[in-house]
């Protein structure tokens, strides 16, 4: 009976398992569904520029990272653009220009992933690898 109960135990955290290896993430080829159409200019760190549509991070219409001890979110529609400095560790220091006029300056998770439609293709590319970020409209 004892072992009876292991196999069926076993075999239902199995097929748990199994079905968890779709979670999370952007399907190859395709970019994250957002509530609205943010237009961008992004330019990597070798200089390769790309006009992006439907952009966003990590599938969010806003920059994400730290200020100070704490964590801070600028909507794509409020900024101007973003600069992102040499690498420290983990982040990509982010100075941004808001529409206002103001300056924030964030540490953004390098590992942090930007989507975008170029228009004959999606577009996605890590934090750490953005030079800057001019954002339309």
């Amino acid at each position: 009976m004892r072992n009876l109960l292991t196999m069926a135990l076993t075999l239902l955290t199995a097929a748990l398992l199994m079905g968890m290896g779709n979670l999370g993430g952007t399907k190859e080829g395709t970019i994250p569904k957002t509530d609205e159409n943010i237009q961008a200019q992004l330019v990597d760190r070798s200089g390769v520029s790309n006009e992006l549509t439907n952009f966003s991070m990590d599938g969010n219409v806003f920059l994400t990272g730290r200020l100070g001890e704490g964590q801070m979110s600028v909507f794509f529609r409020d900024l101007k653009e973003a600069s992102f400095g040499p690498m420290s560790g983990s982040d990509a220091p982010a100075d941004l220009l808001l529409k206002s006029g103001k300056h924030v300056h964030l540490k953004v998770n390098k590992s942090a992933i930007f989507y975008g439609d170029t228009g004959s293709g999606t577009y996605n590319i890590s934090a750490g690898d953005v030079k800057r970020i001019v954002f339309h409209k």
